[in-house]
């Protein structure tokens, strides 16, 4: 220890001669890193000279009282995760300096004329245990830096996420600006999805693996998912969507550029409103109109259901349930006695017998077509999900 810490007294005398080696030795095997939006070079020399310093001084124990032995290190690491440069690119470069320190140490020994080789066995252990401590400050440093960053990354990429929903695309400046960022093609059409996701990352990788760029990310008590359309049209990206998502969906219809994000939400999260609770499927706004109608007026639709088939739904239970469906199959049939019997495998006069109690009932002939609508959006607006419901909430 005595001869390290002399030969290291001798050594940090040369500081300045050091410095400008290691710099060359850098730039000789390890170029890639020395950049201009990595490390320029004026700040590479600070920062060789801080670090060969901090390491003779460690190897001297020379290190001012009160000083962290590991400052130079972690600044070191630190400002190369800022500024993205490769971590291997860094700890060579320590390497690196820990060559020089060692080859410095050895040439002032040889001039010193007195000390054998073997004696500086010890030396070079010393040289290494060093480089290792401050190559593993550095490290530390650089990976708490870059977790940092990373953090700092997300909150960014959902803020332009989140603003993007609520409208901001309209303004051409930040529209370009969240596509740089987002990487997505700002020109093309888009499709919004609000989805009933607990874990967003399956349908961003999976739709990644065709080629397909999408944005999920949770937003408000869904997860919503922005999907360009410049490779496939909307029927291909829902196909390869439905292998990887198995829960509700809703869609909005395809929009052009990220002005109309804002909207297209919107519309994406009523689709997925018109779905009833614990059905995984995928419902698209522009096959869903009638029920989105609906769901975007629940105090008319406790009216409707009221008005319309209040006298039906305070009926027994076994009775209700019996006219509801025969009433729905009815209607689906095209107001068909013979095929709604079809349907609920009965005979035909029991659809007629039936249909004659429902129209007494409602009071209304079901032949008139504006009644039979009437009705029809009354039996859609029941089958809502309940939170739809002003009154059933």
């Amino acid at each position: 220890m005595e001869l390290t810490r002399r030969l290291t007294q001798l050594v940090i005398l040369r500081l300045d001669e050091l410095t400008d080696e290691l710099v060359l030795e850098i730039l000789r095997e390890n170029a890639g890193y020395v950049d201009a939006e990595l490390v320029p070079l004026d700040e590479l020399r600070r920062s060789c000279r801080d670090n060969l310093e901090r390491v003779l001084q460690l190897l001297g124990d020379m290190v001012p009282p009160g000083v962290d032995p590991v400052d130079a290190a972690a600044l070191t690491g630190t400002r190369r995760a800022e500024r993205r440069a490769p971590l291997e690119a860094v700890l060579r470069s320590f390497r690196i300096g820990g060559r020089v320190v060692w080859h410095a140490l050895a040439r002032v020994a040889r001039e010193d004329g007195s000390i054998g080789w073997d004696d500086m066995v010890d030396v070079a252990a010393a040289v290494w245990t060093v480089v290792d401590e401050v190559s593993s400050a550095v490290a530390g440093a650089y990976r708490r830096t870059e977790l940092r960053l990373r953090r700092l990354d997300e909150h960014r990429r959902l803020t332009l996420f989140t603003d993007l929903l609520r409208g901001r695309g309209r303004d051409a400046a930040f529209a370009a600006e969240a596509a740089a960022e987002l990487d997505l093609p700002a020109d093309v059409d888009f499709l919004v999805l609000a989805a009933d996701l607990r874990q967003d990352t399956s349908a961003e990788d999976h739709l990644a693996v065709h080629g397909v760029r999408s944005i999920w990310q949770p937003h408000a008590r869904h997860t919503v998912g922005l999907v360009a359309l410049d490779r496939y049209d909307a029927d291909r990206v829902l196909d390869l969507l439905r292998t990887a998502v198995r829960d509700r969906v809703g869609v909005s219809p395809r929009v052009h550029g990220l002005g109309e994000v804002g909207t297209a939400h919107e519309l994406a999260v009523l689709a997925l409103r018109t779905l009833p609770a614990g059905i995984a499927t995928t419902a698209r706004l522009d096959d869903r109109l009638p029920a989105a109608l609906l769901v975007r007026s629940p105090d008319l639709v406790d009216r409707l259901v009221e008005v319309v088939l209040g006298p039906l739904l305070r009926l027994p239970d076994g009775e209700r349930q019996q006219l509801l469906a025969t009433l729905s199959a009815w209607l689906r049939s095209n107001r068909s006695p013979a095929a709604a019997a079809e349907r609920l495998y009965c005979h035909r006069n029991t659809v007629i017998n039936r249909m004659s109690k429902v129209e007494s009932l409602l009071g209304r002939s079901l032949e008139d077509f504006e009644n039979a609508l009437t009705v029809s959006y009354a039996l859609l607006a029941l089958d809502l999900p309940e939170g739809t419901h002003a009154q059933r909430k």
